[in-house]
C-alpha cells in the first residue's frame, strides 16, 4: 500500500471534510471518488435537496404554500440560504 500526502491550509481541509461528510464518505473515499472514478452526472438540484429528510420536509412544505406567498429564488445559493444550508 502506498501513502499520498499533500499540504493544504486548514480552510481547505474543512471544506473537503464538509463535502465528504455531506456525501457520507471519509475524506479518503471522497478524494478517490473524485479523482479515480469516471465523472458521474451531478444529481439534480431538487434531488440533492430532497435527499435530506429535514430539507425534504421543508421543501415539500414550501411547495404547498399558497401561490401568493411563493418566494422566488434567482440562484441555487439563494435557495440554499433560505433553507439554512
Amino acid at each position: 500500500m502506498s501513502r499520498l500526502s499533500i499540504e493544504i491550509d486548514p480552510d481547505q481541509h474543512r471544506q473537503i471534510k464538509t463535502l465528504a461528510t455531506f456525501e457520507g464518505m471519509t475524506i479518503k473515499d471522497f478524494i478517490l471518488s473524485r479523482t479515480l472514478t469516471p465523472k458521474r452526472e451531478e444529481p439534480d438540484a431538487t434531488e440533492r435537496l430532497l435527499s435530506s429528510p429535514e430539507n425534504k420536509e421543508r421543501l415539500l412544505s414550501a411547495l404547498k404554500t399558497p401561490r401568493k406567498d411563493y418566494r422566488v429564488f434567482e440562484t441555487m445559493e439563494d435557495l440554499e440560504d433560505a433553507l439554512g444550508l
